[in-house]
């Protein structure tokens, strides 16, 4: 710092575990459990805390930190805004063949049925003030990163079948459903960190939910093979 400028700061670590189990015997199963943290005051090329997307172009070390802290807590280390601590994900799959079933069971061959289970913690919550100099909203993070906590914890579930029709010998009929957030989970996915929306004006939005989770969706379909 014998500029004034402090250094920027990433630091990412994380350890990964996964059992997996093949596909055998009709069936597998897929797990994997991400334990991670994310650290410092520089996101990188993009600074998406507060939704600036212009690649290499914001306002952080612009300025010294100076003598009346005008810009807060921007300089100082602390959970970035992607820090997300743990994410695990599930993956299973059952094909059905017209081995160890009779009568309606057999008329199962060809049956696949999936499911996915997806769980993530939640991402810190910041208070950011305008920037004293720009004016630009969501400049100035006060009381250091991840003041107000984190998001919610969410999971969720989604369900895959596809079963093949059998017209003819070389012709096939596919019909395929796929299910999204089958519990239909809306929990907030980010609220609105901005405490001003300018210098000395208060954002009446401040803590409002600002973006949801993806509700409940579905897709179905037809392949044709030949």
């Amino acid at each position: 710092m014998s500029d004034g400028f402090p250094d920027p700061v990433h630091i990412y670590r994380a350890v990964e575990i996964e059992l997996n189990k093949r596909f055998y015997n009709n069936w597998q199963l897929l797990f994997n459990w991400r334990i991670a943290s994310l650290r410092g005051n520089f996101e990188g090329h993009f600074r998406n805390d507060n939704g600036q997307t212009d690649p290499a172009i914001s306002s952080l070390f612009d300025f010294t930190e100076g003598e009346f802290g005008l810009l807060g807590d921007q300089n100082a280390v602390g959970p970035l805004n992607t820090d997300r601590r743990h994410v695990a994900n599930i993956y299973g799959s059952y094909a059905f063949s017209e081995k160890g079933f009779r009568g309606f069971g057999g008329s199962l061959k060809g049956l696949n049925l999936g499911v996915g289970l997806r769980m993530e913690s939640g991402v810190p919550v910041s208070e950011f003030l305008a920037h004293p100099l720009y004016n630009n909203a969501g400049e100035v993070p006060v009381g250091g990163r991840g003041k107000l906590g984190r998001t919610l914890f969410f999971a969720r579930l989604d369900l895959h079948a596809d079963y093949p029709w059998q017209i003819s010998e070389r012709m096939k009929l596919n019909f395929i459903a796929s299910f999204f957030n089958v519990t239909n989970s809306r929990k907030v996915r980010l609220p609105d960190q901005f405490r001003e929306s300018f210098v000395g004006q208060l954002n009446p939005d401040f803590l409002q939910p600002q973006v949801f989770q993806l509700p409940f969706g579905m897709r179905l379909g037809m392949s044709l093979q030949w």
